[in-house]
């Protein structure tokens, strides 16, 4: 059974994908399947410099949301690119605008970018108030403007709509040395819950799935720092991170973007018009709660 015979609902639709720029991200793996699936896409990053970006797209010349939008494009969808600062709230209002200028409409949100890990993997008394900040607007402001923005416009239109935000294992459990990200992500699930519940009576849901580590190509300072402490390539000491990861877990791997985009997928469609405010586990076994 093709992925178009299991959700229905999402031809013609439009959604607005931030974070979308990585070569092996969630976002791309997002945008590849609604676009599959004849949805309309305005696919929003941050230009990150040449010392931000994996190894892996600086050796393949990986131009980012473009080489993105060529992919998408060739399903015969239309594609809009949008270079956004999640730190700066003006540009961040200005994503949903932007996209229902372009499209007319917008039915569809993921927030799904998220601030580069690393800075904040210290002890909750070395951590810095900047840091912290950093986090909480690039994980938890940006999506509640967005949210804001995106839910003013779906209840104009007045047809519904979906809002779908990446949270994280640590939603749900936060660990040592990681006081900034798992506040920021455990923030999400409840920003979820409570829209979920101001956007119901108008047919929007908003829910958030919740992956564990995942196969991707983001970089990570703490990672970049310790495989230079090591001695060792950045590829792999992440391999050795990725093994530990599937050790660890029941089904004896780690996610992969498509593991993740799947449920957003379901998430977006008909399929799932009753479901709102609950927060997925997707880690293989790992975390139940």
């Amino acid at each position: 059974m093709s992925s178009n015979d299991t959700v229905s609902g999402l031809k013609g639709k439009v959604a607005l994908i931030t974070g979308a720029g990585g070569m092996k991200g969630v976002g791309r793996a997002i945008a590849l399947k609604f676009a599959r699936l004849g949805v309309d896409l305005a696919l929003s990053d941050v230009k990150l410099k040449t010392e931000d970006l994996h190894p892996n797209q600086v050796r393949t010349g990986w131009r980012g949301l473009e080489s993105v939008a060529e992919e998408v494009r060739a399903f015969g969808v239309r594609c809009l690119t949008i270079t956004c600062d999640l730190s700066d709230s003006e540009q961040v209002r200005t994503l949903v605008k932007q996209t229902v200028d372009h499209f007319g409409h917008i039915d569809i949100l993921v927030n799904n970018a998220r601030a580069i890990v690393g800075k904040d993997k210290v002890p909750i008394t070395e951590l810095s108030e900047e840091v912290w900040e950093h986090f909480l607007t690039l994980n938890l402001t940006a999506p509640f403007i967005l949210t804001k923005m995106a839910a003013q416009e779906m209840i104009r239109q007045g047809k519904g709509g979906r809002i779908i935000n990446i949270g994280s294992d640590t939603s749900k459990r936060a660990t040592a040395m990681g006081a900034a990200y798992g506040s920021s992500k455990q923030g999400l699930v409840g920003l979820t819950q409570a829209a979920a519940q101001d956007l119901a009576p108008y047919g929007i849901t908003v829910n958030c799935p919740c992956p564990g580590n995942i196969n991707t190509d983001r970089l990570s300072y703490w990672e970049r720092a310790q495989a230079e402490a090591k001695g060792v390539s950045y590829e792999e000491f992440r391999a050795t991170i990725i093994k530990q990861g599937e050790d660890a877990t029941p089904m004896g791997r780690i996610a992969e973007p498509d593991d993740v985009a799947n449920l957003v997928v379901f998430l977006a469609s008909d399929e799932a018009s009753f479901i709102t405010g609950q927060a997925y586990n997707v880690n293989g076994g790992l975390l139940f709660n």
